[in-house]
């Protein structure tokens, strides 16, 4: 009885790992399809637009405490559901992808995150400098399968100062740590990216209840 367990035990050690490369696989195919998407509804050159655009655009500007100005800029693409009736040409949305970009005195940051048509954040990318005491900015990604995470890197630049994101998504970030667990230097951030993540669908749902359709 006990050799007859053993090729069963063998096939699910098999399959976990290739079931992982899957979501992997399938979560970066949907990453490309999302930016290739936005490009047809950014303007080209001649500030032509090939796709009609289909995102909420937010913007915030508050003078807080001790850090001073602060301005954050969210951009929301959606995509649409089967509708509830056939032949409505009004169906229901659901969040796809969400850009953040905000700064705290000096300090900037920049976050995407990925969402299927569940409403489960299957991918997040992150640009943050409060990892170490010196803000050295570090890159982080979160690939998910539904509520499992199943990738996690974080990668950190040798660039040095309060440097803003455009410069920082064109640096160049050497890898520190990529596995399947969250090492304990990176559960603040990456816990505040999950609520974020959260937090943004709640967003998302009371603008699109609010908006005219």
């Amino acid at each position: 009885m006990k050799k007859a367990l053993i090729p069963l035990f063998l096939c699910i050690v098999l399959v976990l790992p290739a079931s992982a490369q899957k979501a992997l696989d399938n979560i970066r195919k949907e990453y490309q399809d999302v930016q290739e998407m936005i490009a047809r509804m950014m303007p080209n050159e001649d500030g032509i637009v090939a796709w009609p655009p289909d995102y909420f655009d937010l913007q915030v500007q508050q003078n807080l405490p001790a850090t001073g100005p602060h301005k954050e800029n969210i951009r929301m693409f959606y995509g649409k559901l089967e509708p509830e009736e056939e032949g409505d040409p009004y169906p229901p949305h659901y969040l796809r992808f969400t850009t953040a970009k905000y700064n705290f005195a000096a300090r900037e940051y920049y976050e995407e995150y990925l969402y299927n048509d569940k409403g489960q954040v299957i991918f997040i990318y992150a640009i943050t400098p409060d990892i170490d005491d010196n803000m050295a900015p570090y890159e982080l990604r979160l690939y998910f399968d539904g509520n499992r995470l199943v990738r996690f890197t974080a990668k950190k630049t040798d660039a040095k100062g309060y440097l803003d994101i455009a410069f920082l998504r064109k640096a160049t970030f050497k890898e520190v740590y990529s596995g399947k667990t969250i090492p304990e230097k990176f559960l603040d951030e990456t816990d505040r990216c999950k609520q974020r993540a959260r937090r943004f669908l709640t967003m998302f749902k009371g603008i699109d209840d609010n908006t005219y359709l």
